[in-house]
């Protein structure tokens, strides 16, 4: 099931920010959306605009640690093994304050499919699936300890 957060976000008023799309930052290595912290989101907590020095440092731990963070392989298949076709998924930031002040990222990463509506607006809006196996999941990178953890891969429904 295939759910973007359009309609729930108009209606807590993501038209009265200042929010129109996210910073695009596109390298010969990624292609991210990194979303303001004036993005309505369903993150609980404060949150911050990650900048694109916090992006370089996520991308870099996404490719050395990423590979041992995805043991057994939940919900891959030999196609689509995360960490060796990262170059395939798009990815979605937000920056979000712990209890304690430390900075998160929170990494929306899905799998680019020609002719896929779903993500079409991926600068503008969050992209949300149930399901879909490893063509969308999510980790969090912790700016003040360099971690990457919290891998979450989609269940296949």
């Amino acid at each position: 099931m295939i759910l973007t957060f359009g309609s729930l976000v108009g209606c807590l008023g993501q038209t009265e920010s200042t929010f129109v799309s996210a910073d695009h930052y596109k390298t010969r290595k990624f292609d991210v959306a990194i979303f303001p912290s004036d993005y309505i989101e369903l993150f609980s907590g404060p949150s911050f605009t990650p900048t694109r020095q916090d992006i370089e440092r996520a991308e870099l731990s996404l490719r050395k640690n990423l590979e041992q963070l995805n043991q057994p392989f939940v919900n891959q298949t030999p196609k689509t093994i995360i960490h060796k076709n990262l170059n395939k998924y798009k990815r979605q930031y937000f920056g979000s304050l712990g209890a304690s002040g430390q900075r998160f990222l929170i990494i929306n990463c899905f799998w680019v499919k020609k002719r896929d509506k779903t993500t079409q607006d991926w600068l503008k809006q969050r992209i949300s699936v149930l399901d879909g196996g490893s063509y969308y999941w999510q980790v969090k990178f912790n700016l003040d300890t360099g971690e990457l953890f919290d891998l979450n891969i989609n269940g296949h429904g």
